[in-house]
């Protein structure tokens, strides 16, 4: 009788038995699925941005290109995949890996240093996470740097500030592959004839720098020409010693017409030369060339004994102003640079000549010291050079380097700078070079930024997250008693019930 008692019908029985086996196949069913799902390694991206995704319009170039494309990824792709705010880049790699014309290879730089050498023997200065693609003898370089945005914006009273990232490495890399694929290049073409310093002798280092940033220096001879290359993102005219021809002159001004970019690294010189073609070019531009040689007076700017080498100032963008060269050198100074020139010439702007004034910006980028802030200087420009005398320029601050653009012009842009030395392999690397050099690189972005001809036209995906703002705290209370309080309440009732059904059968 008691037995009877304490057995459990057999309907209970059934039903308990039939819990634990659809219980235990859905358990399996969900193991299976997961296994499945890692063995095929699918990824299914939520986000609003499609930001683990590669856009469609890479996925059809992708599948039209029917060339063989080696990618090299300077990581190691395992490490990759366990920093969460890499994951973007890790999905679009996994992603381009996974086409037919794609070569993948990633590595640890540390781990073959053999094949990181082949890679910087294209010219390039390589770091940790650069990209490197490569196609029939065209490469590029895509830094790791730029395969991320961010973007900061304050709030009107500037006490809070809100950061969004962007992934802009599918733009990059795409653009990259489509540039090794078509053999679209960007080049900067050194001008001979002149008696210049040379590319191949004496800016090697920075003609390797500039492979670096995707440029192609070579050297470009007009005597005979009638056209400056289509491909010339800029002409660099570096430190000449006689004039260009009119032949030349009238080249260079067709060249600027269509919106070239020209840079006069314009170093003294002590022979009897008038530059009146060179000089024509920047009066167009509001600079006017002085033939002198730059001496600092002030025994606290200049180098013990040494009048020609001295401190100088960098010139600060005003708000107003649309083009701003110099505020990126702040980084520089605060880390303890300061900007000085050596043996340098000296240029003013000038106004009321050239063609269309209205339409030309003109500024300064380094200047001698103003030291009290009246306009004066004790740098004095000393006569040197040129085909007649000239007077010595005093009581004035002195431009070293200067810039110009002209609106009317397709707005070509022009650069000049004191002297041709502070860039070349001899003084490049000279930490008293730091400012110049770095100024020099800004404005060869100014005036053709490499990565544009990287551009796919994809544009940034920003990484956003789903999110609840709570306004209140009573809200806050609310939110907290129907998401957190309300389901443990159920989860205790519906276990009182179960006991109570369990211990009553």
């Amino acid at each position: 009788m008691a037995q009877n008692e304490n057995a459990k019908p057999k309907k209970a029985r059934s039903f308990t038995a039939a819990a634990l086996v659809f219980g235990a196949i859905a358990l399996a069913i969900v193991i299976l699925l997961n296994l499945m799902v890692s063995k095929l390694n699918v990824t299914w991206d939520m986000t609003p941005t499609s930001i683990y995704e590669l856009t469609q319009p890479t996925k059809d170039y992708l599948n039209s290109v029917d060339k063989k494309i080696n990618m090299y990824f300077l990581f190691d792709m395992d490490v990759l995949s366990t920093d969460t705010d890499s994951m973007p880049l890790y999905h679009a790699l996994k992603e381009y890996s996974g086409f037919s014309c794609i070569n993948f290879e990633a590595f640890d730089p540390e781990s073959k240093p053999e094949k990181t050498k082949e890679l910087q023997n294209m010219g390039y200065s390589l770091s940790e996470g650069d990209i490197v693609v490569e196609c029939e003898g065209k490469s590029k370089h895509i830094p790791a740097n730029t395969m991320f945005e961010t973007h900061t914006d304050r709030s009107s009273d500037g006490k809070a500030s809100t950061t969004t990232m962007y992934f802009t490495g599918e733009n990059m890399i795409t653009g990259a592959i489509q540039a090794v694929v078509t053999g679209k290049e960007t080049k900067v073409y050194f001008l001979t004839g002149h008696s210049e310093k040379t590319v191949d002798m004496d800016y090697s280092i920075l003609k390797k720098n500039l492979s670096a940033r995707n440029y192609i220096a070579e050297t470009l001879d007009l005597t005979s020409s009638t056209a400056v290359p289509e491909d010339a993102a800029i002409v660099i005219v570096a430190a000449p010693k006689t004039d260009i021809s009119d032949n030349e002159l009238a080249v260079l001004n067709t060249y600027l017409d269509n919106g070239g970019n020209i840079c006069f690294w314009m170093s003294p010189n002590e022979d009897e030369v008038d530059y009146t073609n060179i000089e024509s070019i920047l009066k167009d531009y509001s600079i006017g060339l002085d033939y002198d040689i730059v001496e600092e007076k002030d025994e606290d700017f200049h180098v013990p004994y040494d009048f020609r080498s001295f401190r100088c100032s960098i010139v600060k963008a005003e708000q107003t102003d649309s083009i701003d060269l110099t505020s990126g050198l702040a980084d520089f100074v605060d880390q303890g640079a300061l900007p000085v020139m050596i043996n340098s010439r000296s240029f003013a702007q000038i106004y009321n000549e050239g063609n269309g004034m209205e339409n030309v910006t003109t500024g300064s980028l380094l200047q001698t010291i103003d030291r009290l802030g009246d306009g004066s200087s004790k740098a004095v420009g000393v006569p040197m050079g040129g085909a007649k005398p000239r007077e010595e320029i005093t009581n004035s601050v002195l431009d070293l380097a200067m810039f110009a653009t002209d609106r009317n012009r397709m707005n070509s842009k022009i650069m000049v700078m004191g002297n041709g030395e502070f860039i070349d392999d001899e003084n490049i690397y000279q930490a008293y070079n730091v400012i110049s050099v770095n100024l020099q690189l800004t404005v060869f972005s100014w005036m053709y930024d490499s990565d544009e001809a990287l551009d796919f036209g994809i544009s940034g995906k920003e990484r956003t997250f789903d999110e609840m703002h709570i306004e209140s705290q009573n809200k806050a209370k609310v939110t907290t008693v129907i998401f957190i309080a309300v389901p443990v309440v159920v989860g205790l009732i519906g276990g009182i019930v179960w006991l109570r059904r369990r211990y009553s059968e």
